[in-house]
């Protein structure tokens, strides 16, 4: 489908990608053909993780740079002014966390940033089901004193998908406007002004006209 207005396109592309995430949750490596010394109960926790950050951070790109959205985190209202703060997201209504700014910023260097940059996560996170827990994250102090990190891929599954379902229902509802996001603007300076045809011979599809192909 080719959407006329990006709010559109943001809509799908959540439920897409809630739709991928929860698939990955609820898929078992039992196959050893195709996963060899892998194979087992496991599920696929790297590529459900890297969706479910890759959807918190949309949901908290929208509000990046609006003043009128504040999250609680550590006793004081912030603002999402950067991307590394979209994470702030999990502090708000939609997910209605509370993290400390700490845990905010370790979760996103070292849990979001790796696995979606180098599929690699540091020594003290770990990735688990987390079946019989109730929150997408568990932090404790270890024996060294250090913060230890249990990302619990069931509970943020839910959690994400309750928070998509409030988002769109905010944008449906009006109580979001998309369209004077930052995050919107800026993707809108990148646009390339492209008339669309509509297709007499094909319902529903589009055609666009191209002068000449430089590479095809």
């Amino acid at each position: 489908m080719i959407h006329q207005e990006k709010v559109g396109l943001i809509k799908e592309s959540l439920v897409e990608m809630i739709h991928i995430a929860d698939y990955s949750v609820k898929y078992k490596k039992t196959d050893t053909k195709k996963w060899g010394l892998n194979a087992g109960n496991g599920i696929l926790g790297f590529p459900a993780s890297v969706i479910l950050f890759s959807a918190i951070d949309c949901i908290g790109s929208v509000f990046s740079e609006n003043n009128n959205f504040k999250i609680t985190i550590d006793g004081k209202q912030r603002e999402i002014k950067s991307t590394s703060q979209h994470i702030y997201i999990l502090n708000s209504k939609y997910f209605k966390l509370d993290l400390t700014q700490i845990d905010l910023d370790n979760i996103y260097n070292n849990v979001r940033s790796t696995l979606t940059h180098n599929s690699l996560i540091p020594e003290g996170y770990q990735l688990q089901i987390g079946e019989n827990e109730k929150l997408p994250f568990n932090i404790g102090i270890n024996e060294n004193d250090k913060r230890i990190y249990f990302v619990n891929l069931i509970p943020l599954l839910g959690a994400t998908k309750k928070a998509i379902e409030i988002f769109i229902n905010d944008l449906d509802c009006g109580h979001i406007d998309f369209i004077a996001s930052a995050i919107c603007q800026k993707i809108e300076k990148r646009d390339v002004k492209t008339p669309m045809y509509y297709d007499t011979k094909k319902p529903g599809q589009f055609t666009i006209i191209i002068k000449k192909w430089i590479k095809k």
